[in-house]
């Protein structure tokens, strides 16, 4: 698996990505799809195409609340604010990620959005990525801890261009789940481009760039 320490001393190096990884309310973890399955082959774009020095050369500390509801329900929001299941940290590195210039590609943008949802799902099931039942001893899928989850629909809303390199953070949340089915919500966001500098960079405003809703499933192993 992918060294996690040297990615949380890289992002630590961001004021605003600090804060986040010192928060009480949250714990950083692996990213796992950074982490490449050679039986199968899976991951390879997260592990590889996207995990060079020109694309995304870190992206190994995002953070989340306890796994269950029940845990989180412990948990007391700021008033006026819902937690997110995760938040996911990306380094945004030029120009392999760049549509237009400085610039990330609306499609990339998208695959991050759709890469912190699918953990914020994970965080809802079993290891095994059924929402009822334990893994199975002959499992194909026994090496990936997100499990058997898709998405189904993805619906993207971009407000303001995503700039590289730059930090960006996309949080998810499950807002709702009839059994193996599950509802998403997202926001990517980036500091303020302008102001940059000076003793105030650290209270630069937070933008949100792109906003998604998404339909997700577990699928069961009789249907893959």
């Amino acid at each position: 698996m992918a060294e996690t320490a040297p990615a949380i001393e890289h992002f630590r190096s961001n004021q605003w990505a600090n804060n986040l990884l010192s928060s009480e309310d949250y714990t950083p973890i692996p990213t796992d799809s950074r982490r490449f399955k050679t039986s199968s082959g899976e991951d390879g774009f997260f592990s590889k195409t996207l995990a060079t020095p020109t694309t995304i050369p870190h992206s190994e500390a995002p953070t989340w609340l306890p796994a269950t509801k029940e845990d989180a329900a412990g948990k007391k929001p700021t008033p006026g604010t819902t937690p997110a299941d995760i938040i996911m940290l990306y380094d945004l590195a030029s120009p392999g990620l760049s549509g237009h210039p400085s610039t990330v590609h609306g499609g990339i943008v998208a695959t991050l959005i759709d890469e912190a949802m699918s953990l914020a799902v994970a965080s809802h099931t079993s290891p095994s990525g059924s929402a009822d039942s334990p893994p199975s001893e002959t499992s194909a899928w026994e090496d990936n801890p997100r499990g058997k989850i898709f998405t189904v629909q993805l619906d993207v809303r971009y407000r303001k261009r995503v700039t590289n390199p730059a930090l960006l953070v996309v949080r998810a949340r499950v807002v709702a789940r009839v059994g193996r089915k599950f509802w998403v919500r997202a926001q990517a966001l980036q500091e303020d481009e302008e102001g940059a500098g000076g003793h105030l960079e650290w209270a630069k405003r937070k933008v949100v760039k792109a906003d998604a809703m998404a339909f997700w499933i577990v699928v069961p192993d009789e249907n893959l």
